[in-house]
């Protein structure tokens, strides 16, 4: 796998992949997948896709890959990014049950074998700003600052809502379809692999983003993506 674009601050990464598989995984960012070359094959607990040229998987959708005969590239999205945001209301992802395959739209936007960027871009300029709860929004803020800082709680969270800790979960999660701790989690994974980036070794990135390890992080990021990362942190 190499990473073509990694973007914290926009909200994507992407990844390209040839001759692969992946065990059932979930994970909090949308994923879009276009075939480079050859079809694809996927599964979740609806059924079996096959002969995918594309497909949008939602957030916290359980699935997996073949992709032994072809290469992709795999687009990740922060939901609440403006991109992630479009392709949220644009196809009605939070709480879906299942994916969306070969969808014309995507196919317009992976042309000659790379995804668009900038015009995707322009789609997440072009949504309308969800009406979300001002305390979710600072607490979304307050994340954003902080989530290298291990020691940052869902307490700490509440407190700064002033919100109690269980209304904090329920209202952070029946706004944004997330829970806190997927969100901090998606935020300390990316720290690592942009760390990992600038030449830093694996047990280093885990420690800079608040893991307590490097099997911690492994385990995390094995969660989150079905692979390991080692071989990504290398690309």
């Amino acid at each position: 796998m190499s990473i073509a674009i990694f973007d914290i601050e926009k909200g994507y990464t992407l990844f390209s992949r040839s001759n692969y598989l992946t065990k059932r995984h979930a994970h909090y960012a949308i994923e879009i997948v276009c075939s480079i070359n050859g079809l694809f094959e996927l599964s979740t607990q609806q059924g079996n896709y096959t002969n995918l040229q594309n497909v949008i998987i939602p957030p916290n959708l359980t699935h997996s890959f073949n992709s032994l005969n072809s290469s992709c590239n795999l687009l990740f999205l922060d939901p609440l990014s403006h991109i992630g945001h479009y392709f949220m209301q644009q196809y009605q992802l939070a709480g879906s049950k299942n994916v969306l395959t070969n969808v014309p739209e995507v196919r317009q936007l992976h042309q000659e074998g790379n995804f668009d960027m900038p015009q995707i871009s322009h789609l997440g300029k072009s949504t309308s700003s969800q009406d979300i709860d001002p305390r979710i929004t600072g607490c979304i803020q307050a994340i954003d600052k902080a989530f290298a800082d291990q020691k940052i709680s869902l307490n700490e969270l509440a407190a700064l809502s002033f919100l109690s800790k269980d209304r904090l979960a329920h209202l952070f999660k029946a706004q944004l379809g997330i829970s806190v701790h997927q969100y901090i989690l998606w935020k300390k994974i990316l720290l690592a692999v942009s760390n990992s980036r600038e030449g830093h070794s694996l047990t280093t990135c885990a420690h800079s983003a608040g893991f307590t390890d490097s099997s911690h992080f492994h385990r995390a990021f094995y969660k989150m993506f079905g692979t390991g990362p080692s071989f990504v942190l290398k690309s």
